[in-house]
This record gives C-alpha cells, sequence and structure tokens, in this order.
C-alpha cells in the first residue's frame, strides 16, 4: 500500500499546488525520523492527511502511515477525495456505530506501531468550522496511554491571506505520568491490570530518554511489541486497559495542537454542524 504512496506522490505534490489547496508547510524538521509514534492533528479539509504526509515526506518514504478512517469516507460522505484516498491507501478502519471499536482500533494500532508504522488520528471525528477545534474524543488518549510511543501535534488550517492549506508540526512528546491513585473509572485495578499499569509507566519513562534516532526509535518499536504481547495475555482486563485517558489527557491534546494554530482560534464544546448528535461521543471515557 505504501509503495502507491510513493509512485502517487508526485501526483499528489502537484495537487497540493493548486489554488484551490496551496499547501504550505513548517516544522517538518521537528518529526522523528522513523516510527513508531502517533500524530494526533485537527480536522479541516478532506486532503489533511495526505498534507500532513507531504509535510514530513522525509520520513513518510519510508514509513507507513495509517490514518484512523470512519467507514463513512469509504461511501463518499466526506468528499470525493476522501473516498478515493480510503480505496488506495492502507487504514485503521472505525466503525462509529460499533461499541466496542476502542479495542479494536487500539489492537490495530499497536499492531502498526511495533512494526514501526506510525498512526495518525483526527479526535474531532469530523471537520470543524475555521477558527474552531471540537471537542477530541478519547480514542487517541487511550492508544497514548497504552503505549509508550511519542505523539506529533499538527495543526492545519487555511490561511487567511491565500485560503491556502497550512500544515504546522509542532514538537513531539510522551504523555504524562498517571497519578499514583488513578484508576479505571469507578472500578479499582487487580492485580494483573495494576501490574501491567506500572509496566506502561516504567516504558513510558524510558521511553522518553532514549533518542529520537534510527536506532532510538527502533528500540521503542521493540518496546511497544513487547508491551502489546503483554496485554495480550490479558485478553480479559484489556477493554479496562484501554480505557485509561483521563478529561485532562484529552485537553493536553488539544492544547498542544491549540499551540500550531492561529491566536484568534478557540476550543468550541459543541457537536459540528456535520456530526450528528447521537454519534457525537465516539470511544466514551
Amino acid at each position: 500500500m505504501w509503495l502507491r504512496y510513493r509512485v502517487l506522490r508526485p501526483f499528489a505534490l502537484g495537487l497540493s499546488k493548486m489554488s484551490v489547496y496551496r499547501l504550505k508547510w513548517s516544522g517538518a524538521e521537528n518529526a522523528p525520523v522513523s516510527g513508531p509514534f502517533i500524530i494526533v492533528s485537527n480536522h479541516q479539509t478532506s486532503v489533511d492527511g495526505l498534507g500532513i504526509a507531504i509535510a514530513i515526506k522525509k520520513v513518510a518514504r519510508h514509513h507507513q502511515i495509517l490514518p484512523w478512517a470512519k467507514v463513512e469516507i469509504r461511501k463518499g460522505q466526506d468528499g470525493i477525495i476522501g473516498a478515493i484516498l480510503w480505496r488506495i491507501f492502507a487504514k485503521v478502519e472505525i466503525d462509529r456505530g460499533a461499541s466496542d471499536e476502542t479495542p479494536k482500533a487500539i489492537k490495530k494500532s499497536l499492531d502498526c506501531l511495533k512494526k514501526r508504522k506510525i498512526v495518525l488520528v483526527f479526535p474531532e471525528g469530523t471537520r470543524y468550522t475555521r477558527g474552531e477545534v471540537g471537542p477530541f474524543r478519547y480514542g487517541v488518549a487511550n492508544l497514548a496511554r497504552a503505549v509508550p510511543a511519542p505523539v506529533l501535534p499538527v495543526g492545519v488550517y487555511r490561511r487567511a491571506e491565500d485560503n491556502g492549506v497550512q500544515v504546522n508540526i509542532g514538537q513531539p512528546f510522551f504523555m504524562p505520568a498517571l497519578p499514583q491513585d488513578a484508576e479505571v473509572p469507578s472500578i479499582p485495578r487487580n492485580r494483573a491490570e495494576a501490574m501491567i499499569v506500572k509496566q506502561l509507566e516504567l516504558a513510558r519513562q524510558w521511553g522518553e530518554e532514549v533518542g529520537r534516532d534510527r536506532r532510538g526509535m527502533k528500540l521503542l518499536a521493540a518496546m511497544i511489541g513487547q508491551m502489546t504481547r503483554t496485554l495480550e495475555r490479558y485478553q480479559s482486563d484489556f477493554n479496562r486497559l484501554v480505557h485509561m485517558a483521563t478529561p485532562e489527557d484529552n485537553e493536553l491534546m488539544r492544547d498542544r495542537v491549540m499551540e500550531l494554530l492561529p491566536d484568534d482560534w478557540r476550543k468550541v464544546e459543541t457537536p459540528s454542524h456535520r456530526d450528528r448528535p447521537d454519534k457525537q461521543k465516539l470511544f466514551p471515557e
């Protein structure tokens, strides 16, 4: 699938220069030199994913980027370009109508990350009006809590001067340490879960000290593979262990993205007019 990206990249670069897009980017040097890492971005256009891939083309040439993609895209509900990209590239499919999508998506993402791939998530779940960043859903925060991988924040917007698409890439970060008494909401952890959470915390601390060169990222991928095997051994606890994110985690991610957007952008807490109210809370806490 990623060979298709490399073959089609000249076409994509030409498309990005069209007057309707006028793609520009900054901060490409902030991206790690290879996977595994998680990209988190706001959502503004039907070509955000392609624009981000072009912006970090140095790493994208060699390491596959897999976006979390709602199945509605395949049906053309997000525009014809989105439907075409769905058929060309690999992705982590998200069925927003299913009740167990968090564990499924995180399992698929862990498998990608341990293979040094890159996972891309738009936590708003849909496109929002220019100047607004919607509430982040819990899926990507739960993923970031379940894996010792860096998170790369990205801000995407249409520039005021020419309406072109701007992609700003921030500094990668790890999720902060969990409070000592943090629990899965309303349910105390059993001994096995507490042990795994401790291992995840130690892996996160170790990951922060690893260099972002190729050797360091390869070590991170090996650590993710080890943690994935540990989680799989405790299958009965997996669903709870991938629901560790807190509201503060979501806001941390949204704040990191907000830093990469124009100063007059604002957070909103109401559903976008493009989204159905009954589907708004994808991956509840």
